[in-house]
């Protein structure tokens, strides 16, 4: 939990200083130093290890490092993916195609790195990982994007750092998403760190079925991803993110009462389900409807509410499930989440003549309006 908290702690840190970057200078160059950046974190573990420094406060730093690259990075990479998907009725496809793909990255990883440490201990595992960082960096390197246009605003760093979180504030409709969206991630954030403990104590089981679960997870993520892939257009998508805020608060809630692996596997599927198609809708919903030279700090605030403020309200979770119980604890917040999303669609709903003074401005075509 302490390793998970200095890794995600960056995100709330740096992730809107990150949009700044993004905004700032070119995003394929932002990305590719970040990856430098990965890899470099990666050497270093592998010299840890080698050389039998690697200690507890020293993996702490290490996850705190990476934690910051990413932070940094994320902006820049989403936004790089709209500046390389010209057409707006290709991009939602793309990114739940997106999604998809780091989906099957983490099952991948999860279950193939665990062979390696297995085999060939340490070491083996981190060159592996270093061997993905020179491909990633490789193919980056090689990709080919439009001309990324200079961005008009002169001001100061502090300022237009400033002015990125305060647009996010002022246009209600694009905090609601970046709300909702949070919402749903801390649902996946808190049964994600806690599967351990929900399969022991309401199961229990042992590792086998501590596999199975995570197994739900990806088979529920990878569902989302080909679905918003197949998406054809963002119209009513917002509408969707609130079915998804009722499917992660069903789904957690159903986990908290389950006392058999068959229906929490169908929970735990629900849980990863509406998260990864969140991610999917707000990165695309957001870019949409955000001001280009903007773009870049929205994506910041979102990165640093979904992933920062989510590691403290996990890690806050979890010193109250040790007083009220693991099983309370999810019950509220399904609770929480299930109102969220009627909050969220009353506050769009009161919205909607912002929402389409938004749609004009931005040249959102009829027929494709997010809500």
């Amino acid at each position: 939990g302490t390793i998970g908290f200095a890794q995600n702690l960056p995100f709330l840190l740096f992730s809107i200083y990150g949009g700044l970057l993004a905004d700032r200078y070119d995003r394929k160059s932002n990305v590719i130093k970040c990856n430098i950046g990965l890899t470099l974190v990666t050497i270093v573990s592998i010299i840890l290890v080698v050389t039998d420094l690697l200690s507890f406060p020293l993996i702490l730093l290490m996850g705190f490092s990476l934690g910051s690259v990413f932070a940094l990075n994320y902006p820049s990479m989403i936004g790089l993916v709209k500046d390389i998907v010209t057409d707006k009725q290709e991009f939602p496809r793309v990114m739940g195609a997106a999604a998809s793909n780091a989906k099957i990255g983490q099952v991948a990883a999860s279950s193939t790195f665990s062979l390696l440490f297995a085999a060939f201990a340490a070491v083996g595992t981190f060159a592996t990982a270093l061997l993905a960082n020179l491909i990633a960096l490789v193919s980056i390197i090689l990709l080919k994007k439009p001309k990324q246009l200079p961005n008009p605003e002169s001001d100061s760093v502090k300022v237009q750092f400033v002015t990125g979180i305060k647009y996010v504030f002022h246009y209600r409709p694009l905090l609601a998403v970046v709300l909702i969206s949070t919402m749903i991630s801390i649902v996946f954030g808190f049964v994600t760190f806690q599967l351990p403990i929900i399969d022991a104590d309401f199961l229990k089981g042992g590792s086998k079925a501590l596999g199975i679960l995570y197994l739900a997870g990806a088979v529920g993520g990878l569902g989302s991803g080909i679905y918003m892939s197949r998406r054809k257009s963002t119209k009513n998508i917002l509408r969707f993110l609130i079915i998804c805020a009722f499917i992660s608060g069903i789904s957690i809630t159903g986990i908290a009462i389950s006392r058999n692996i068959v229906t929490t596997f169908i929970f735990a599927m629900g849980v990863d389900f509406a998260f990864i198609a969140a991610m999917g809708i707000n990165n695309t919903v957001l870019q949409m409807l955000t001001e280009e030279p903007k773009r870049g700090r929205v994506l910041g605030v979102n990165t640093s509410f979904n992933w920062g403020v989510m590691a403290l309200v996990i890690m806050a979770l979890g010193y109250l499930a040790k007083y009220l119980g693991m099983e309370i604890t999810i019950i509220i917040v399904g609770a929480v989440t299930i109102a969220s999303g009627f909050v969220f669609a009353i506050v769009m709903k009161k919205q909607r003549p912002v929402l389409e003074q938004i749609y004009k401005d931005r040249g959102v075509e009829a027929g494709h309006e997010p809500f």
